[in-house]
This record gives C-alpha cells, structure tokens and sequence, in this order.
C-alpha cells in the first residue's frame, strides 16, 4: 500500500465509540447519528458506568458530557487520563457554551478537543471522523517507526559483528603488512556504511519534518562518483559481485555534491545488497537532452511493475526477491534527494535483467 493509499484507508475505516451523557435523548440522537455512519456505539448515563464499559473494553473514542451528576465528565478524564496506558485514545469534551471553565479544566486534564450544545449532526461526524483519522494515522507512524528503529539495529549489527571479528585478527603477531592494510581497509568500509545507515536516517527525519533542503551549484560527476565508488568497490569484493563505471567523470551537472551522493549511495547500496554473489551493479552516468541521467542497473530479482511506484515509499519495501531486511528508507530518501533537485527517480527492468534505478537531473 502506498502512503495516499494508507491515508485514504485511514479515512475509510469506522470506529469504537463511547457516548456519556446523562440525557437519554441526547445519547440517543448521538448514537443514532454514528451508528448509521458505520461507528460501533456503546453509550453511558454517568461517569461510574463510562468508567465500568471502558474497563469492560477500551473503545478509540470517547464522547464526555463535561456536566453529570456524580462523577462529573472532568473527574471521568482524570481518572481515564490516570491509567497506566493513557485511556482511550481520543476524549472530546461536550459542553454548553455557558460551560467554558470545565472545558478549559478537561483540556488541562487531557481531552484532545471539544464540542459546544447544541451539535451540529454534520458537526459532529466531521469532528469524530477527523479525531480518528488523526489517532490513527499517528498509530501507524509510530509502528512504522518501530519497525524501522528494528531493522536499523538489525543492519547495524553485521558491521558491529565484522570489526569485531577484525580487531580479533590485528591482535595477531604474525600478519603481514598487507593483511593488516587489508584488515584496514574493511574497518574503513564498515564504518563508511553505518554511516550511511545513520546519515539516512537523519534524512528520513528532516524530510519527514520538511526542513530537508540542497544547495545545488556546478560540479562534476567525478566528485561523486569517485569517492562512492572507492567505498563500494571492497563491498562489492567481498560480496563477489562485479561493480562497474560506464559515462564521463567530466561531465557537468548542477547538484548538491553531498545530498546527490547519498541519494547514490542508497541506490548502490540496495542494488548489491540484493544482487546475487557473480552479478553484476552497473553505475552509469550519460546526458539526455537537459538532462543527466545517473542509472545503476544490476543483475538482482529486479522490482514487480505493480511495486515501481509505491517502492519509493517511507518504510516500503518490494515484495519479490528485494523484501529482505533493511529499513525501507534509502529509496524513500533518494526520491527526497532527487525531487528536492527538481528532478525525478525511477525504476525499470533495465537491460541487465534485474532492476535499473534512474536520477534525472536538470543540467
């Protein structure tokens, strides 16, 4: 599911609602109103029952009379509020106009908004829908965001494991100078990645936040290219997989040398992590019209056309061959990268037989 598509099957879903309020008609004209909406309903008459059907099942929404005799709706919510987990997630208050300081008591106590008698039917759908939408969509960025919080640490661990494994082996007495330089070299690579595993999430976070920004001027393609290829060339050694160069050094794009490498880095990085040992990643640079084209073609399990799209997502990952491990970032950023450049990021079979990830550049 693509990010428009999880926003709309957010918008789409109903949800578990309890009524409180010490008039019967007004508990029935509300329940009336979110029933035929498609919302399930329980209603309460007093504060102690809402306190009882809450225990009895924590329901989304809460629809609180501020004014009830007993426990009034502001003690309701503060004791809601009170439990370990938080309470429901959503709590409106419903008060008259003449009520302000209880609604102002409940927003301190912890209500997330507030409905002024008499309600509006249309009123009252939008705000509950809306209420929901909201609770739910931060639900499901938080598990997104778990999740990767997951498969970082994951991904951090192998290199974390490796340079252990080397410190062990430079503590030996017999290694030749060579084998040492080589040991070295490994560091500098493992740690050049985890790097980038880091470097991508802070992207992610600034995207996410729209404070992502690049400061394009003139540069060559060696600038980048150079420096990403000395990193991923001993990775692609050490995965047995053959890392090629095709275009010019010299040509000239307008870029942010440092954001257009990452956006390559992530590509380079995700077409060896799924090319299999004795394929082939191919980094081509070549002008088409006023543009340049940065394409990194490989010999991997290649991209479903129906996931070319939705494959850019935050947190998306393909489901054919390429659904292995990662945080599902590095794609996400480099359309991020690319767009921030006014430019664009594609993926298609390419000629090598797996997938071919293209950055179009205005020149």
């Amino acid at each position: 599911m693509s990010e428009r598509a999880a926003l709309n099957a957010v918008g789409d879903a109903c949800g578990d609602v309890l009524i409180v309020d010490d008039f019967a008609d007004t508990l029935a004209l509300y329940e009336a109103v979110l029933a035929e909406d498609g919302h399930r309903v329980r209603t309460a008459m007093n504060g102690a029952d809402a306190l009882s059907k809450v225990d009895e099942h924590e329901p989304e929404l809460v629809l609180l009379d501020v004014t009830m005799p007993g426990l009034d709706g502001v003690e309701v919510l503060r004791r809601l509020r009170g439990r370990r987990s938080g309470g429901p997630a959503v709590i409106m208050l419903t008060a008259a106009r003449r009520e302000p300081h209880a609604i102002e008591a409940g927003l301190k106590e912890g209500a997330d908004a507030y409905l002024t008698k008499p309600i509006d039917s249309r009123e009252l759908l939008a705000r509950v829908r809306a209420a929901l939408d909201t609770f739910r969509l931060k639900r499901m960025l938080e598990a997104q965001r778990r999740d990767h919080i997951a498969m970082l640490v994951h991904d951090l661990r192998h290199p974390l494991s490796s340079l252990g494994l080397i410190a062990e082996v430079l503590q030996a007495e017999d290694m030749t100078a060579d084998e040492r330089q080589a040991a070295v070299s490994q560091i500098r690579s493992m740690c050049s990645e985890m790097t980038r595993l880091v470097d991508g999430v802070l992207a992610a976070s600034r995207l996410e936040a729209g404070v992502f920004s690049v400061e394009p001027r003139p540069i060559r393609v060696s600038d980048v290219v150079e420096p990403m290829l000395r990193v991923f060339t001993p990775v692609a050694a050490r995965r047995r997989v053959a890392l090629s160069f095709e275009g010019s050094l010299e040509a000239q794009v307008r870029a942010d040398p440092q954001k257009l490498r990452q956006a390559l880095d992530n590509l380079v990085a995700n077409a060896l992590k799924f090319t299999p040992r004795g394929g082939r990643v191919r980094v081509r640079v070549c002008r088409e019209g006023d543009s340049m084209v940065f394409e990194i073609a490989d010999t991997g399990p290649g991209i479903a056309t129906a996931e070319r799209e939705t494959i850019f997502d935050r947190y998306r990952q393909g489901s054919r061959g390429r659904a292995t491990g990662g945080a599902g970032l590095g794609l996400a950023i480099a359309r991020g990268i690319a767009e921030a450049h006014q430019g664009s990021v594609s993926v298609d079979g390419g000629d090598l037989g797996g997938a071919a990830f293209r950055i179009v550049l205005p020149v």
